[in-house]
């Protein structure tokens, strides 16, 4: 067939293939316009202290998370606004709802390894037993590390949903993998958060298992260092696990009382954090006797 010949056929398939570009092409900048937007969504209900406003209105925001991922399914941007939305709104549940947590901690968990799948260089790796899987940590950039914060978040948060799955209990090493990475790259993300999840994690264990109060101590304090005293679930945190791990009501009753103390509008980009602080305060509070 000639070259004239072939003309009319490039043409047509020039034609076809043209709308499935634009569209691609519009998928991909709807994206980028909407979670342009959604990130100032999200930094407005930061200042938000009404809790239940907050719990009431994210379904719609995650419905819409979720719309866009139908038009651009491998955005890791996207992915990972998912995961940090759904990680997010679990948090908030988790102080009322425990049971309701775990679920939307593993679609949080799902968002952020896919987002991570979409890196060549990291999906070989995600799926390994941990011996296999620990090479990870020279493989990630700073670059990834918003996408690795909320992922180990969530699958550790997950796996605290489910204390009874082996299969679940194995991952943990994995988790505190990540956030130990993230803890090296940058210690303050998020208000000190690498410190506090490590902190818990530590508390969490008992001695005889394996836990180490004096250094979930360490990323307590370090944490409330690092956020100035501003971030008030850090001393909530610090009474519901290393308290209670080292059988100190003192120790427990004064952080809650300390934190239900304090206005939840001293910082207003941490007004939701703080107001779900006091809310879990005044609810551990109650909790006293059952512990001590």
């Amino acid at each position: 067939m000639t070259t004239h010949c072939l003309r009319p056929h490039l043409r047509l398939f020039l034609l076809c293939c043209l709308p499935l570009g634009l569209w691609q092409c519009a998928a991909h900048l709807r994206t980028v316009v909407a979670t342009s937007l959604l990130e100032d969504m999200v930094a407005a209900t930061n200042q938000q202290d009404d809790l239940d406003l907050v719990v009431q209105a994210t379904p719609g925001y995650l419905l819409l998370l979720e719309g866009l991922r139908q038009g651009d399914p491998d955005n890791r941007h996207l992915l990972t606004s998912l995961a940090r939305a759904y990680a997010s709104y679990a948090t908030l549940v988790e102080i009322d709802s425990p049971e309701r947590a775990g679920p939307l901690y593993g679609r949080a968990k799902d968002c952020g390894l896919q987002a991570l799948r979409r890196q060549k260089r990291l999906a070989p790796l995600l799926d390994l037993p941990f011996a296999q899987f620990a090479p990870i940590r020279t493989a990630l950039n700073p670059r990834d590390l918003e996408t690795v914060f909320w992922t180990a978040l969530s699958w550790g948060a997950w796996i605290a949903s489910r204390p009874d799955s082996m299969g679940a209990v194995a991952e943990v090493p994995k988790t505190i993998l990540l956030m130990e990475w993230v803890q090296e790259q940058e210690e303050g993300y998020l208000r000190a958060s690498p410190h506090l999840f490590l902190g818990v994690y530590h508390a969490a264990i008992p001695p005889a298992l394996g836990g180490k109060p004096e250094q979930a101590l360490y990323h307590f304090d370090r944490a409330q260092e690092l956020t100035q005293g501003r971030a008030l679930m850090v001393p909530v945190q610090k009474a519901r696990y290393y308290a209670r791990q080292i059988f100190d009501r003192q120790l427990y009753t004064e952080l809650l009382t300390g934190v239900l103390a304090q206005p939840v509008d001293g910082a207003p980009e941490l007004s939701l954090e703080n107001a779900a602080a006091r809310r879990l305060a005044r609810r551990l509070l109650t909790e006293t006797d059952a512990f001590f």
